[in-house]
């Protein structure tokens, strides 16, 4: 029985960002990340000091959770934290079976074979302002697993003139 470690399930509400704003959305916020930008605005999910009720839920009772919240198949998204830290596939499977979609968010740092299952992969690497340094080469492995071209969307954080350029880069190298 595979393990997660689960800082909120929420929802069904609306993507509020990125390619699937205006879905209806359960929330499946994972606990755990393995970058600290100066600028996180979910600490509660990077480290569980902010936050001291994460719990270690089996697939089956995060699977649960979800179909308590919208018995009715919705879109998924895994988020975090970094919800590449761990394993949803079989998650992703339970959910597909009932005609659930998926999407992960994740900064592209990690790269897991389970990222070939999920329906949308919002990828957000991280400019200069959050203090972290992106790993292009983990970044490409991450776009290689994505289901199809049209699965990936790329979104970018901007607070500076210095990520307005990086974002450019970016947008330039990932059309």
């Amino acid at each position: 029985m595979s393990q997660l470690i689960i800082s909120e399930v929420f929802g069904p509400t609306i993507q509020g960002e990125g390619a699937l704003v205006g879905k209806p959305t359960v929330f499946v916020r994972s606990g755990g990340c393995d970058y600290r930008c100066s600028w996180c605005d979910t600490l509660y999910a990077v480290e569980k000091k902010y936050k001291d009720d994460w719990s270690t839920l089996s697939t089956e009772d995060v699977w649960a959770q979800i179909q308590a919240l919208s018995p009715t198949p919705i879109l998924v998204t895994l988020s975090g934290g970094n919800p590449a830290l761990q394993d949803f596939a079989k998650l992703i499977d339970i959910g597909h079976a009932a005609g659930y979609t998926f999407a992960m968010e994740t900064q592209g740092s990690i790269s897991k074979p389970w990222f070939t299952q999920v329906d949308y992969l919002t990828l957000s690497p991280k400019p200069p302002s959050s203090g972290m340094e992106t790993k292009w080469e983990a970044f490409e492995k991450c776009v290689s697993l994505a289901a199809s071209p049209e699965a990936i969307s790329v979104k970018l954080v901007v607070a500076d003139d210095a990520d307005f350029k990086w974002a450019y880069e970016v947008q330039q190298r990932y059309p």
